[in-house]
């Protein structure tokens, strides 16, 4: 019915529209019969538009204002959009929530709502909503944005209904803000993962404990026989020995510093690691440390067949800074070398670069002709557990190079290597380190020349710079001609020939014997017990001056070592230690001091032992069975509140941690005296808590 009407008003209106057209353009005549016909076709459309009103529903009030209330009241923005897209009703709430007036939203396209960035995509949503439309949420999982009327944009969700009216299908879009709740959820996930970041932390730092604990427990266990070593052979060096019981009692104090030094390095890396590290500063000589380090390890060279010479610049002036670190890093670079080296020569040379007024940069220099390290690896080698594929089938655990970059950094300085695979390896670093305030020493051996016998190219050139640094002219000979040219070209005094026969070249044989046989020349001997490669400076220099014959009022006079005041004091120190051997030790040590000592071996025994008599001073270990040394001090510390006494008490200890210290004092100790424990280092502490008397 309704089509019908319709059908038949699109052909009035086409008859009507023509014959208008024709009356106006004048085709047809401007007479009565004409007007009528318009007015005919015009009455027909009118007559069938009243046909199709008649045949329409009245709209129902009542139904719109539901639908207007049921929108208005809801708590949640509300808009209704016809299948083209247009804003037909919203409620106040969405106002609100896109800050558009009423006006300026109805009969605008939804697009307005949606923010640019999916507006192009935003009608093939909405027309493929309209060919299935169902009440569900919109989105599919992806997250939603509203745009406001200022542009800013805001997390939402949208539920959508589709409404059946008369005048069509529409849809519902209900939307909501859900700003606060993504913030909510996001602070959540922070703090679930801050809780679980705190949860990884805490196990990390247990971890550490445990790991420092366990490195504590270790260097405890290691220095304590340590201490035993050091000590007697401390005691030993005391003794009238031979020169060759001398340098076995030097050899054992070089290796066992040499292993604390090792045993502090593991306690380093753990502070490294925290960034806890600290140098010392104390006065040292590099020669000392240098040649010393390099005897550690010259036994196991000379097993391999390796040729080891050191050089230290006689130009370099005592020096203050941490010798223990620079030994650390010279016996790590030494050990490598002789490691990695089956034959050939190993150099370790020491010279400065910058000779300032209060402080002096050295470069350090460890060579070897051993297997080399292939370039890829070359930029990675200082790294933590590093090691060249070459070097598998060696031991070591990759830590040493990585220890020894940092502490070089620490002294001021930079390391590097030079290296190629098969043709060995030079590692070099620079350290800056402070002036000390001793003088150094003016040696000079004036009218001595001396005559180098050797077919060592190396060893030529160290003692050629040592003999011209103690005013000797030096002459390198290795047949009858050039000895003959040397004595008789230079008018000295003194010959004194080193000859090298370390390693019993048959070359100089003819040399040697015309050295034996002139009169002029005194011969030193390079290859025995006593001196022997690598060189030691002072040992050279002693043996051409025993040779020449010089006094030793005219040598420089060495400082003496200092001597042990013995004490008269009747009062005796309590040690409270459970080791035997160590008791032992000790005993010796406070014997060679002259101080009376009594020994406790754990906590209890040293509470009972302060009770029941008087001392002058109390040392306690901090690890002893039953009782340790920090709760046997703060009992001892609550004993004596209210009574006026205070025994002055002193760690002794192998913890070597500053928390450590920092525990013993807090227990209620006076001093901190680490292990090993050496004589200096005891009588020093003596002499602050019981000043010790000269004994008449």
């Amino acid at each position: 019915m309704d089509r019908a009407i319709l059908h038949d008003i699109r052909n009035e209106l086409a008859v009507a529209t023509g014959t208008i057209h024709a009356f106006i353009d004048g085709k047809l005549p401007t007479d009565p019969n004409s007007l009528g016909r318009v007015l005919a076709a015009l009455e027909n459309v009118d007559s069938l538009l009243t046909e199709f009103r008649s045949t329409i529903r009245p709209p129902e009030p009542g139904r719109e204002r539901l639908l207007q209330a049921i929108v208005e009241g809801s708590p949640f923005a509300q808009i209704v959009v016809n299948q083209s897209g247009k804003i037909t009703l919203v409620n106040v709430q969405a106002e609100r929530m896109f800050g558009y007036a009423r006006e300026e939203l109805l009969g605008q396209a939804i697009e307005m709502l949606v923010p640019a960035r999916f507006r192009r995509g935003h009608p093939h949503l909405r027309d493929s909503y309209n060919e299935a439309p169902s009440a569900r949420p919109m989105g599919g999982g992806r997250e939603l944005f509203g745009r406001r009327s200022d542009g800013s944009e805001f997390p939402v969700e949208i539920g959508l209904n589709p409404i059946e009216t008369e005048a069509g299908t529409f849809t519902l879009a209900a939307v909501s803000d859900i700003t606060e709740r993504k913030r909510s959820e996001e602070l959540a996930g922070v703090r679930q993962h801050a809780a679980e970041i705190q949860e990884l932390n805490d196990e990390l730092a247990a971890a550490s404990r445990f790991k420092s604990e366990f490195v504590a427990t270790m260097s405890h266990e290691l220095r304590t026989p340590l201490t035993a070593i050091i000590g007697s052979a401390e005691l030993l060096g005391r003794m009238p020995l031979d020169s060759r019981a001398g340098l076995h009692v030097a050899t054992i104090n070089e290796s066992a510093e040499a292993l604390l030094a090792l045993i502090g390095s593991v306690l380093d890396f753990s502070k490294i690691e925290a960034g806890r590290l600290d140098l010392r500063n104390e006065p040292f000589t590099v020669d000392a440390v240098l040649e010393g380090t390099a005897e550690v390890v010259a036994q196991l060279a000379r097993e391999k067949g390796i040729t080891f010479h050191t050089y230290v610049d006689p130009a370099i002036p005592p020096l203050s800074g941490d010798a223990d670190r620079l030994r650390q890093v010279l016996l790590n670079l030494m050990g490598n070398a002789v490691k990695f080296s089956d034959g050939g020569q190993i150099v370790a040379r020491a010279f400065p670069v910058e000779l300032g007024s209060e402080d002096v940069l050295l470069r350090f220099e460890v060579q070897d002709m051993g297997i080399g390290i292939a370039p890829d690896v070359l930029s990675r080698l200082f790294e933590p557990f590093v090691q060249a594929d070459t070097a598998r089938k060696f031991a070591g655990s990759g830590l040493g190079l990585s220890i020894t970059k940092s502490l070089v950094e620490l002294m001021g300085g930079e390391v590097g290597v030079q290296s190629e695979v098969g043709a060995g390896s030079l590692f070099w670093f620079t350290a800056r380190f402070a002036r000390s305030t001793a003088a150094p020493q003016n040696i000079s051996l004036k009218n001595v020349a001396g005559l180098i016998v050797s077919n060592d190219d190396e060893f030529v050139r160290i003692v050629a710079r040592y003999m011209d640094a103690w005013g000797m002219r030096s002459h390198h000979v290795a047949n009858r001609e050039q000895l003959l040219a040397a004595v008789t070209g230079d008018p000295a005094s003194t010959w004194i020939a080193l000859v090298d026969d370390s390693d019993g070249d048959r070359r100089l044989a003819d040399v040697i014997e015309a050295v034996h046989a002139s009169e002029r020349a005194r011969i030193v001997v390079v290859g025995g017990e006593s001196l022997r490669k690598p060189l030691r400076q002072s040992y050279l220099f002693d043996a051409i001056a025993n040779a020449a014959g010089v006094e030793r009022a005219d040598l420089p006079v060495p400082p003496p070592a200092e001597s042990v005041t013995r004490s008269s004091t009747d009062l005796p120190v309590l040690v409270a230690e459970d080791n035997a051997n160590l008791q032992a030790l000790l005993k010796l040590q406070f014997e060679e001091i002259g101080v009376p000592v009594v020994f406790a071996s754990d906590g209890n025994e040293a509470i009972a032992a302060l009770a029941a008599g008087n001392y002058a001073l109390a040392f306690m270990d901090c690890h002893m069975p039953k009782m340790d040394g920090l709760t046997a001090t703060r009992a001892i510390r609550a004993a004596e509140r209210g009574t006026g006494k205070h025994v002055p008490i002193v760690a002794m200890t192998a913890n070597a941690f500053a928390e450590d210290r920092e525990a013993c004092f807090a227990a209620g100790m006076d001093d901190y005296l680490a292990k090993p424990v050496r004589l200096n280092n005891l009588r020093a502490v003596l002499e602050r808590w019981a000043p010790i008397t000269p004994a008449t």
